[in-house]
């Protein structure tokens, strides 16, 4: 439920940019520990070792903590549990709760959605892959696992050789239970490591690089939304600064912090 850096998605499936590497830990250099928006703190990471424990948000006028994601882990570093706190730290949110197929590979999300003590809403999310365990499908239904769920949505994933993204297509089903295409979403790459790759949460799409360009199709409106992003980098190559160009020309400066 976390979303790392600052790419602008399609509006179907809004967190779809990140990574299927469920017990990913940093390497030992280029950890980074804050996002900053016009030096005002946006997001920070907390780390358990080398593993992601936390990321707290922040409101970006104000200043304040808005929500907290936590991690609950098995002894081999997966992702079991990512629960979402209200700034009080006690006030739940949602909780996802991931499974794993005999590889090692996630093979489902549930996810619940809170209302007091009470789940306002679930879904849950099934994924495939390919022979070389990248991600190329993503299936979402609503309701609990069982016959009381509705599917209503996919993705598809084209996977590049160097095991960036090129491609996602995103359909809807209708009443008929029938796909149609809602989106198509192309994106492009630099050649420097994207520090938010190793730690991405389990069930999205990450790249190992970092996203330069993405352009947006909507299949009923036939509009297009390009987004593109310019970064600053530092002698070790990470990206200190990420600049985002929106769809009507908006520009805004994010900076990247990073622990030793």
């Amino acid at each position: 439920m976390f979303f790392f850096g600052v790419a602008a998605l399609s509006a179907c499936e809004q967190n779809e940019q990140e990574s299927v590497n469920p017990s990913a830990i940093l390497q030992a250099e280029g950890q980074i520990s804050h996002v900053m928006l016009d030096s005002a703190e946006v997001t920070s990471y907390n780390f358990a070792g080398r593993q992601l424990s936390q990321v707290n948000h922040y409101n970006k006028e104000t200043g304040e903590l808005e929500s907290s994601e936590k991690y609950e882990r098995d002894p081999k570093g997966k992702v079991l549990k990512a629960s979402t706190y209200a700034a009080d730290g006690q006030t739940l949110l949602a909780q996802q709760a991931f499974t794993y197929d005999s590889n090692g590979l996630l093979s489902k999300t549930f996810t619940s959605y809170y209302n007091g003590n009470t789940v306002e809403y679930s879904s849950y999310t099934t994924y495939e892959y390919n022979a070389s365990k990248s991600l190329v499908k993503k299936s979402f239904f609503e309701g609990k696992e069982g016959a009381a769920a509705t599917a209503k949505s996919f993705t598809t994933y084209e996977v590049l050789p160097n095991g960036n993204y090129g491609q996602e297509k995103q359909f809807v089903l209708n009443s008929k239970g029938e796909a149609e295409l809602f989106s198509t979403t192309t994106y492009s790459y630099d050649t420097n490591k994207n520090p938010f790759y190793a730690f991405a949460e389990p069930g999205k799409a990450s790249s190992p690089n970092n996203m330069i360009a993405s352009a947006t199709e909507v299949q009923g409106s036939k509009k297009t939304y390009n987004y593109k992003y310019a970064y600053e980098y530092d002698a070790q190559g990470l990206p200190v600064s990420q600049t985002t160009t929106t769809p009507n020309g908006k520009n805004e400066t994010f900076a990247y912090l990073y622990s030793n």
